[in-house]
């Protein structure tokens, strides 16, 4: 299929990654990591490629490289069983189809559901377009009859969409394959590998005659021939065990429980496995390891409550859950109202579910049941053990499980739920939900800390609260929510104080652009092992390393003496919005909030808040900047940011929040369109909030305008002894 092979480019796409359930299914592009790009699979009559991302069936950038233009057009032929087999085509892929034409195939556009009408070898389709799940149906059963299937998908963009994700269109069509796209897999930006068909069909036939020889006829028997393998195994031994093993993702009820027990062996045979920074699991280095973790983690997300056992490296992270802490039934109230954020901020998960603390840490493996109104039934509502969904799937090494977080939806009015990695339990409340305060019960769950703001009683908090046995503590207000290892909060006496400085850091967050909080969600910041992203990340929640900021978030002292830039930065990114977004400035408008929150609330002026900010650097960045002529192309975070700083030092900060209020406000028609719209759109409001033409100033650090603002501005009077005047090279 792959021919040559080669290597890929997909720029700034990002592809997702296959699992391989079947024995008739073969790996086809991989990155450097294994991580399985395309795949290919050959049943019965039919034969299917798929491919993790929607770029390889719909840009033309891609057909440029040989290499990739090779792989999709062998891939046709292949399914196909013919050089030029007849190709149907779904109707969003028309430009696809001129190029298919070009190729000397002959195609045909028409819906799945047209299938009848025409006779083709082959349909090839972005698996996301198929709305319908009869036309997910009609593709596995054309596959079956012998037909064809090439699809294309970016499966991790799904994942919230469809949280039982085999109902997920490319894997309802595939499901006959052994191919299924995984919700959480991705690839880091970069080129990609290809491998060829010859290697995928001898893998096949050596994974055939190695189980045979081993008398291994099935994935549990497989599990069992690896935990009594010899360690000297022939890596051709290794890897038909490990691929029959992977198998038992298509194993239900008895026949599933009896290959945990044997997959709970494997573990305890060959660890146990425990990550942790000192001893981490590196992906690709020990393919036994990876699959084992593949497989629990699998079945960890989509077995019933109660199936999964609980993994071993448990108890070392989330946490350890005494003996003898006792199993409650709790009830409380929720709020039941999503009070969302304002949409269209660039990174703060303005439309994410919200979670609601319930004060209960589910044990590794052990069912808990919770009880809400009947009428949440099917809106939207889950029950969620875990307080990170933070996946490492990008990430060279892992310190704990790469994945810990399970989400079961509300279906009825009792709902049980269970996680082989224990956690805290919160409720996630959707977008669009207005209810009053909703009853909730809890049973079966471990007692966690919880501090409620202006709710909990100081005394019984320090006498009692803060002791409870969960591994894992919240501290909620209406601001801010905090989840983080109970470790961190045991000597934690004044939690009063803590949330009065957090809630002035949101507040003072929202200052900047003129907005309420009390209208909004509160934010959350949840402290891991290892962040999905960077040392720490933004959105809902954030996510920011124990090492080194756990223990500065719940010092109220420290936090006021200290500041946390780190922090501050967070919530800028939360704050930002991509109406206003410079190029390449989202790690830098951010910063203003660092700023910002530094002087303004923990009373730190800007030279002393982080070493890029000393006037030294300043002076020596911005020199370095024009010494060979501006280039634009080398704007970067720090030197951006010195435009913002310049404009601020000389305006205040009055005229940014006046602008921030402006975009807040406009109208979806209103939104500029395209990033030369930004540019000149930002330039012209903050101009006229300033009641001066800051035009020449942004135009010498070559910020690309149109001539149209200088028009809009011309009655406005020009900004000319601007800090970077000396550079200027021609009047504006």
């Amino acid at each position: 299929i792959i021919g040559e092979g080669g290597e890929i480019v997909l720029g700034n796409a990002v592809p997702g990654s296959i699992n391989i359930t079947g024995e008739r299914a073969f790996p086809l592009i991989e990155d450097d990591k294994g991580t399985i790009v395309a795949a290919a699979s050959e049943v019965e009559k039919g034969r299917a490629v798929a491919f993790t991302h929607g770029a390889f069936l719909k840009s033309a950038d891609l057909y440029g490289q040989p290499p990739a233009a090779r792989a999709v057009k062998n891939a046709i032929r292949w399914v196909g069983r013919s050089s030029t087999p007849s190709v149907g085509v779904h109707p969003k892929l028309k430009s696809f189809s001129v190029i298919l034409q070009k190729a000397g195939f002959q195609t045909h556009v028409f819906a799945v559901d047209e299938m009848k009408n025409h006779d083709v070898a082959v349909y090839c389709v972005v698996a996301n377009d198929l709305a319908q799940e009869v036309n997910s149906v009609r593709l596995s059963e054309f596959i079956n009859d012998g037909g064809g299937v090439v699809t294309a998908t970016t499966p991790w963009a799904f994942k919230e969409k469809f949280p039982d994700f085999s109902r997920f269109p490319g894997n309802r069509v595939l499901a006959a394959t052994g191919i299924q796209y995984n919700p959480d897999g991705y690839m880091a930006k970069g080129p990609i590998q290809l491998t060829g068909i010859s290697k995928g069909a001898e893998l096949l036939r050596v994974t055939q005659q190695a189980l045979a020889s081993l008398g291994v006829t099935d994935s549990e028997s497989a599990a069992r021939a690896l935990a009594a393998a010899d360690k000297d195994q022939s890596p051709e031994s290794l890897g038909a065990l490990i691929t029959k093993m992977r198998e038992a993702k298509r194993l239900r009820g008895t026949e599933l429980e009896s290959f945990l027990v044997a997959l709970r062996d494997l573990n305890e045979a060959i660890g146990p496995i425990i990550p942790t920074k000192v001893s981490p699991v590196v992906p690709g280095a020990d393919p036994l390891v990876d699959a084992i973790i593949e497989l629990e983690t699998f079945f960890n997300e989509n077995t019933p409550a109660g199936v999964m056992y609980a993994i071993p490296a448990a108890s070392d992270y989330p946490g350890h859950v005494p003996e003898d802490a006792e199993r409650i039934s709790k009830t409380f109230m929720i709020d039941g109202t999503y009070h969302g954020w304002l949409e269209g901020r660039l990174a703060g998960g303005w439309a994410a579910k919200e979670m609601r603390p319930t004060g209960i840490y589910a044990a590794p493996g052990e069912v808990i049941r919770v009880t809400l109104p009947a009428k949440l039934a099917g809106e939207g509502f889950e029950v969620v053990i875990g307080s990170y969904n933070g996946g490492l799937k990008n990430r060279n090494e892992w310190h704990r499980y790469p994945d810990w977080q399970v989400k079961v939806p509300v279906n009825s009015s009792t709902t049980e739920a269970s996680n082989g990695l224990g956690g805290i339990v919160t409720i996630r409340v959707p977008r669009e939900a207005n209810y009053d305060q909703l009853k909730v019960t809890v049973e079966g769950g471990v007692a966690a800390p919880i501090y409620v703001h202006g709710e909990t009683d100081l005394d019984q908090w320090k006498s009692e609260i803060r002791n409870y046995p969960g591994p894992w503590a919240e501290l909620a207000s209406d601001r801010m929510i905090i989840a983080i290892p109970s470790d961190y909060i045991r000597g934690l006496s004044d939690p009063d104080a803590l949330m009065e400085v957090w809630n002035g850091i949101i507040d003072t967050s929202a200052n900047l652009v003129g907005v309420d909080r009390s209208l909004y969600r509160a934010e959350r910041i949840v402290f891991d092992r290892q962040t999905a992203a960077g040392f720490m990340h933004s959105s809902y929640p954030v996510a920011a390393h124990l090492e080194g900021t756990a223990e500065l978030a719940v010092d109220a002292k420290r936090l006021m003496e200290e500041g946390s830039w780190g922090f501050f930065h967070e919530y800028g990114h939360n704050h930002q919005h991509n109406l206003w977004a410079l190029p390449r400035t989202v790690e830098t408008t951010c910063n203003l909030w660092s700023v910002y929150v530094y002087e303004e609330f923990i009373g730190t002026n800007r030279n002393e808040t982080h070493r890029a900010m000393r006037p030294l650097d300043r002076r020596q960045r911005i020199n370095a900047y024009f010494a060979g002529g501006p280039n634009f192309e080398e704007w970067g975070v720090w030197t951006a940011l010195e435009t913002y700083l310049m404009v601020q030092e000389k305006f205040g900060w009055g005229p940014f929040t006046k602008v921030f209020i402006e975009y807040n406000e406009l109208e979806k028609e209103e939104w500029p369109k395209g990033q030369q719209e930004i540019n000149d759109q930002w330039v012209i409001r903050l101009s006229k909030a300033c009641g001066m033409n800051l035009k020449p100033f942004w135009s010498t650090w070559g910020l690309p305008l149109s001539n149209s603002v200088s028009e809009e501005l011309k009655t406005l009077p020009v900004w000319e002894a601007h800090p970077v005047a000396r550079f200027a090279k021609s009047e504006f």
